[in-house]
Formats: C-alpha cells, sequence, structure tokens
C-alpha cells in the first residue's frame, strides 16, 4: 500500500493539535485543504482517523495506533534533518541518557566524563528510572541510550542493542562497629544479622541468597531497596550491612562512612548500555562503549 507522506503529516499535526483549525495555523494551509487531504489519507486507509466532537476531533482506535506510528516516523525524521544543521558536529552535541536507579552515579559520571571532556556531548540530559520505564522511552526515541545493572528481558517488542561495559564483585558493606562486630568470624557471623538487599527480582539479590543458602546462613531481610543512594543512606544510618560493587569501596568509604566488611564469592553486579535500532548517532555509542569499559 502506498501512502502519500504529506498527508500522513497533515494527519499527525491535526492529532497534535486537536482539530483542523489549529492545524492549519501550524502548517499554513487552509482548513478546507487540509480536511480534503485527510479524506483522501481515510479513504485510502479505509478506516476512518477521527471523530468530530463539537469543534474538535477525537482520534478513533485506528487513529490512535496510527498517531503512534507517526510520531516514531516524525520524531526519527526530526532527529535526522538535526544531524544536517552543522554537519557531523551535530551528531554528538546531545545526549539523552536514562539511568536506572540502582547504577551509582559515580560510576555513571565515570563513563559519561570522555565524551564531555573530549567535547563529544554539549548538551548532557539524564532521566533515572526504572530499567522498564526507561526502555519504553528510548522505544520512543526519547532516550538515546539507557544504563541499567540487569540484562536485556528478551520479550521486548521492539529491538534493542545490548552491550555489557563492566562488572565488578559484590562486597557487604556497613557501619565500622558493625563490622567490627562481625569481621572475625564471618561470613559466619551473619547468622540473624539485618540485611538490606536490592528488589526481589535483582540478580545480585537471587546470588546473595544462594550464596548465604551454601553457607547455611540465615539472615533478617530489612528490606528490599533498588534505589542505590537510599540502600547506602539506610546502611550509613545502622539499618543493616547491605551489598555494593567493590568498584565503589573508595565512594562508600569516603561519603557515607561505612566499612567493607567482605566479599561474596561468585557475586558480581554487571553493567550494561542498551541502544535503539538506528545508525543516525552510531559514533557516539561506540565511543562511549569504548570509554565505559575502560572504567574499572
Amino acid at each position: 500500500m502506498n501512502i502519500n507522506f504529506n498527508h500522513l503529516y497533515y494527519f499527525w499535526q491535526v492529532s497534535n493539535e486537536g482539530s483542523i483549525a489549529g492545524a492549519s495555523k501550524v502548517l499554513h494551509l487552509t482548513p478546507q485543504t487540509i480536511s480534503a487531504q485527510l479524506s483522501s489519507l481515510e479513504e485510502r486507509l479505509g478506516k476512518p482517523l477521527f471523530i468530530r466532537e463539537g469543534r474538535g476531533l477525537r482520534l478513533t482506535d485506528f487513529g490512535i495506533l496510527t498517531k503512534q506510528y507517526a510520531d516514531d516516523m516524525f520524531s526519527i525524521a526530526k532527529e535526522w534533518l538535526e544531524t544536517t544543521q552543522d554537519g557531523a558536529a551535530a551528531m554528538h552535541r546531545t545526549l539523552k541518557v536514562g539511568i536506572s536507579d540502582a547504577i551509582p552515579k559515580s560510576l555513571v559520571s565515570k563513563w559519561l566524563a570522555p565524551l564531555i571532556e573530549n567535547e563529544q556531548v554539549a548538551n548532557l540530559h539524564c532521566i533515572d528510572g526504572q530499567q522498564s520505564e526507561l526502555l519504553a522511552q528510548m522505544a520512543t526515541h526519547k532516550l538515546d541510550i539507557v544504563l541499567a545493572d540487569k540484562p536485556l528481558d528478551s520479550h521486548l517488542p521492539f529491538k534493542v542493542f545490548c552491550h555489557e561495559i563492566g562488572k565488578s564483585q559484590i562486597g557487604l558493606y556497613g557501619s565500622a562497629a558493625i563490622c567490627e562486630r562481625l569481621r572475625e568470624n564471618y561470613p559466619f557471623s551473619l547468622q540473624a544479622q539485618s540485611i538490606i538487599l536490592p528488589a526481589k527480582n535483582s540478580p545480585v539479590t537471587n546470588s546473595i541468597q544462594y550464596w548465604l543458602q551454601d553457607q547455611n546462613i540465615e539472615v533478617k531481610v530489612s528490606g528490599h531497596v533498588d534505589d542505590s543512594a537510599l540502600m547506602k543512606a539506610l546502611g550509613q544510618q545502622g539499618f543493616g550491612i547491605f551489598p555494593a560493587p567493590l568498584s565503589i569501596k573508595a565512594e562508600l568509604q569516603r561519603h557515607y562512612g561505612v566499612t567493607l566488611l567482605g566479599t561474596i564469592e561468585n557475586t558480581f553486579q554487571n553493567y550494561y548500555a542498551f541502544t535503539p535500532d538506528r545508525l543516525v548517532k552510531d559514533s557516539i555509542f561506540s565511543e562511549f562503549v569504548h570509554f565505559a569499559k575502560g572504567v574499572s
């Protein structure tokens, strides 16, 4: 089926403005012209796109679906046009990064620093959130890259490239007083101790629980916290020991005043960068992955 993309663009503007009159001002066309183009598009598709409500228009179910596709198409077109305005340099001016709540921000800053220092990125936009929510935003081109601590769900309805950018062994941290008391007979001193863990579905949580079972150690789980900053703050206040990567040991000691109690065998935190299935900013993606893998 061949579609007149001018007609689709007119539909998209009407759906954004909520009326033909509003779209006519944006498009600098008469309402009659836009109305005729919409009619041609609906005739070509064989289904209505709008239902008239008073002076405005409401999208039909098919219209809602069509707008979702149009949003993606014209968002990509806008992104592509932006790269032509200032030549190749424009490709690297803005980077929109989604960051999982569970990732230490000190690591993120180390990963991104080379791009900023080398002036590859002039405008950096960072958004915190849950991994699934961030990937959904990337699917609609609101984010360029997502940084997360969990591998990719193979059941995602859109194509995403997954890059493993690093991993670190996990240790248990706590206040100096708690660690001094528990260190001598570690790990068996953990018996009946309070511990704060990441979310229940976290690979790190599962690995720690398997390790504890192998050691025949039962602990008291004070809570499951997926926000790394909150987990550290709770540990600092003495609510329990908590797991964190060895790679940020110095930061934890410096900023939170906690101490490393001991390591957890065969338990690692992996870090991933997810990039979309489009090629406009591939070079900056590859450079970011290269820089991030160099961070210990």
